[in-house]
């Protein structure tokens, strides 16, 4: 059995990466949006959002991930990173599909 996942990831700015157990599987540049689905299989997940401001000054991290309609994450994060450029945001979420369902989050 699987499970449903959607995700809607942006606008960020000025990059976002989303890796899923280690690897990239969606990358947004400065304002753009994307949208996507997928079957997940059983199994233990980890999902990490990574933002890089690259500009300075204002930045923004956007991301709805849901599993079987279920909100693992929902992010909606701004902020002033002065004359800062680098990772602005970094988080990671978990969870756990047994027989299709999302047990663990």
């Amino acid at each position: 059995m699987a499970a449903d996942l959607l995700v809607e990831i942006g606008p960020c700015d000025d990059d976002a990466f989303l890796f899923l157990n280690g690897r990239l599987i969606v990358q947004t540049g400065l304002g753009e949006v994307r949208r996507f689905q997928r079957e997940m299989p059983d199994g233990s997940y980890n999902f990490r959002l990574n933002v890089k401001n690259t500009g300075a000054w204002r930045w923004q991290a956007r991301l709805i991930l849901t599993i079987n309609g279920e909100t693992l994450a929902d992010v909606n994060e701004v902020g002033g990173s002065g004359l800062y450029t680098g990772d602005v945001y970094d988080q990671e979420w978990q969870c756990r599909i047994e027989n299709g369902k999302l047990v663990e989050f």
